[in-house]
């Protein structure tokens, strides 16, 4: 026989265990997901190139924002990352300091054993708050895609601000596959909101800013820079590598609006 107050303890343990998992439900719909997924649907090796400084502020380190750059790519699920000391210390043995070509740049991916290289530019930089910063991102390497796959008009590109310089007299084995750009002003109420976002992802450290603190601190809000730039980047690629998939998508919207 089970006595009265055995009862109460397995009913309020029921209520507790149904309690947290709607909690947990209802916390993954306000959290929206977190990391990034590689469109290439195997494991690809890619490499960063240090950060361009194009932005004329001469505070801006070089060395770290391309940690937190690597940092980001990092945590791309699909992704391998060669650290960025392995980088630099070959590029030292090629007698570089900075990668200024398409051909350089593809050069360094193939003696690193690399799939793709990564060049980005700061090409704005105002780290007070309200932060503004503006990157581009160009993506050069990867194998030959099937025939479905979209080509890149390199007169577009040469149009863009590009860490490297894309011309149409340049082979097409070097042309980047892929590239964004874009300015990030937190005084837009469209960026700020979205930072907010990325804070309930990431975490704000209990700081007395709450999720503010990605706009206060330097790294915070690069690491959201980033974060966006690398997402727009994959969105892109994933356009290109599988361009009916992206069709049949934008047709089963249409059809369901």
């Amino acid at each position: 026989m089970i006595c009265s107050g055995h009862k109460n303890w397995e009913v309020s343990l029921i209520l507790l265990l149904m309690t947290m998992v709607v909690m947990g439900g209802c916390a993954n719909k306000r959290n929206p997901k977190a990391h990034l997924t590689s469109p290439y649907g195997r494991q690809m090796t890619i490499a960063v190139v240090p950060v361009l400084n194009y932005s004329g502020n001469k505070d801006l380190d070089q060395l770290k924002v391309t940690d937190i750059l690597y940092s980001e790519f990092q945590q791309v699920d699909g992704f391998a990352v060669i650290p960025v000391n392995r980088l630099l210390a070959q590029m030292m043995r090629d007698k570089l300091s900075a990668i200024e070509t398409p051909q350089q740049a593809l050069q360094l991916a193939s003696e690193l054993g690399a799939d793709a290289i990564v060049v980005c530019a700061i090409t704005e930089y105002n780290p007070y708050y309200p932060p503004v910063v503006g990157v581009a991102v160009q993506l050069y390497g990867l194998p030959e895609e099937s025939g479905q796959a979209r080509k890149i008009d390199p007169v577009a590109m040469e149009r863009l601000a590009s860490p490297l310089k894309v011309t149409t007299e340049i082979e097409p084995r070097y042309w980047p596959k892929n590239q964004m750009q874009r300015i990030y002003n937190s005084r837009d109420k469209t960026w700020a909101h979205q930072v907010e976002e990325f804070a309930e992802q990431r975490g704000t450290s209990d700081s007395p800013y709450k999720w503010e603190i990605y706009l206060r601190s330097q790294e915070y809000y690069l690491r959201f820079v980033y974060y966006k730039a690398i997402e727009e980047l994959l969105n892109k690629e994933l356009e290109r590598v599988n361009p009916v998939i992206i069709s049949d998508q934008r047709a089963d919207v249409k059809e369901y609006n």
